[in-house]
């Protein structure tokens, strides 16, 4: 997968799918049998993913404290 398409996934995938997909990687470099290129490749794609994920949990309880101060 090259940095573009991580990219693109990053913008198109639901939080769930992005989930689903750093699962994937972890399940993949925990095994540790891919070859070394493909774990860095692997590792890089989840830390962008993590960080995707967190991004999108910090504006979700910015939105739920949004919406209990107008309450």
């Amino acid at each position: 997968m090259t940095k573009n398409d991580v990219k693109k996934n990053l913008e198109d995938l639901s939080f769930e799918e992005q989930l689903q997909r750093l699962e994937e990687i972890v399940e993949i470099l925990d095994d540790g049998e891919a070859p070394l290129d493909e774990m860095l490749a692997l590792y890089e794609e989840g830390m962008k993913r993590s960080h995707h994920c967190r991004e999108y949990l910090e504006k979700a309880e910015q939105k739920v404290t949004l919406i209990q101060n107008n309450i």
